[in-house]
């Protein structure tokens, strides 16, 4: 059985990191790191920091591989969709874990095209992307085929709002993801599994506010849902963590984006349910998952910030 004792997190200056990694403290060795270093992690925090590439920099991977030689890591904890791809390929080299699923999972999640045509395919959910400009029907959502957050995300209700898109941004029909809107409580949903493919845990997350990501939401027992999310650990095989996107109308689930890696609302996951890096690490590969703990429902996460004064003479 692997033994975990140091543990590196990136993205240390992204929402609720340390409230994430405080628990962790207790039974290993945490390391920060991140792209920027004016970050709090850096100054409000006596972990270890250091500055990385970000994860799309082509020198991330071996910065990653160097550090992890260096502070002798043995699981990484990623918390952006450019360094997941960088990440896998590093554990199938070196054979470092990492807290996120295989390569093929996080291939067709990053593509989110290619992601509503394998949910279409088996019969998971269906919001399967407008084919030609002409097809559309309006209120559309529109987005990046690739990317992350709410960038470049907006509803259009026209016509010349879709044509207006396209040429702000610069793309092509074909190089944008535009999709029927779907009404309905938007949900954001932990998924934990560990890397043989035993599933967790399934914390349902209904937003309550979301600015970019999400402020406010509480956790919420849904049997739906959890259905929902079971047939994909079962059909997609992730093999690790991830977080599923999607509203709930008529009685149906519409998912429209799966992340696979830890959720900015993993803290609400560690308050309702538990601290998924814990459990992966816990459960790691092993068969058999049991005894697991209960979903608390009803538990809000109100998501604020925290300022940070250092003085530097």
């Amino acid at each position: 059985m692997k033994q975990f004792r140091n543990i590196l997190v990136t993205c240390a200056g992204g929402a609720g990191t340390l409230d994430l990694v405080r628990k962790l403290r207790d039974s290993f060795h945490i390391f920060l790191a991140d792209g920027n270093d004016q970050v709090a992690a850096r100054y409000c925090s006596d972990l270890p920091f250091r500055k990385i590439p970000f994860g799309a920099d082509p020198a991330f991977k071996q910065t990653m591989h160097d550090l992890s030689e260096e502070w002798k890591i043995d699981c990484i904890v990623p918390g952006a969709d450019e360094e997941l791809l960088p990440l896998a390929s590093l554990r199938e080299e070196s054979g470092v874990a990492c807290v996120l699923p295989e390569r093929q999972f996080i291939e067709t999640c990053l593509n989110k095209k290619a992601l509503m045509e394998v949910l279409q395919k088996k019969n998971i959910s269906g919001l399967l992307p407008f084919l030609k400009e002409e097809d559309v029907h309006f209120p559309a959502i529109a987005k990046p085929v690739r990317g992350r957050g709410s960038r470049q995300v907006h509803r259009l209700e026209t016509d010349a709002q879709l044509k207006g898109y396209l040429g702000v941004y610069g793309k092509t029909f074909s190089e944008v993801l535009i999709q029927p809107y779907v009404d309905g409580e938007e949900y954001t949903i932990s998924v934990i599994v560990n890397n043989r493919n035993c599933l967790l845990g399934i914390v349902p997350k209904r937003i309550i506010e979301k600015r970019g990501i999400t402020r406010v939401a509480v956790s919420e027992n849904s049997p739906l849902i959890t259905k929902v999310c079971t047939r994909i650990v079962e059909e997609l095989h992730p093999c690790g963590p991830f977080n599923v996107q999607l509203k709930i109308h008529n009685g149906m689930c519409f998912i429209f984006e799966i992340n696979p890696r830890l959720s900015t609302t993993a803290i609400l996951t560690e308050k309702a349910f538990g601290n998924e890096i814990e459990l992966y690490i816990r459960y790691y590969d092993r068969e058999s998952c049991a005894p697991l703990p209960t979903l608390r429902g009803g538990v809000i996460m109100l998501r604020h910030e925290t300022h940070c004064f250092v003085d530097q003479e």
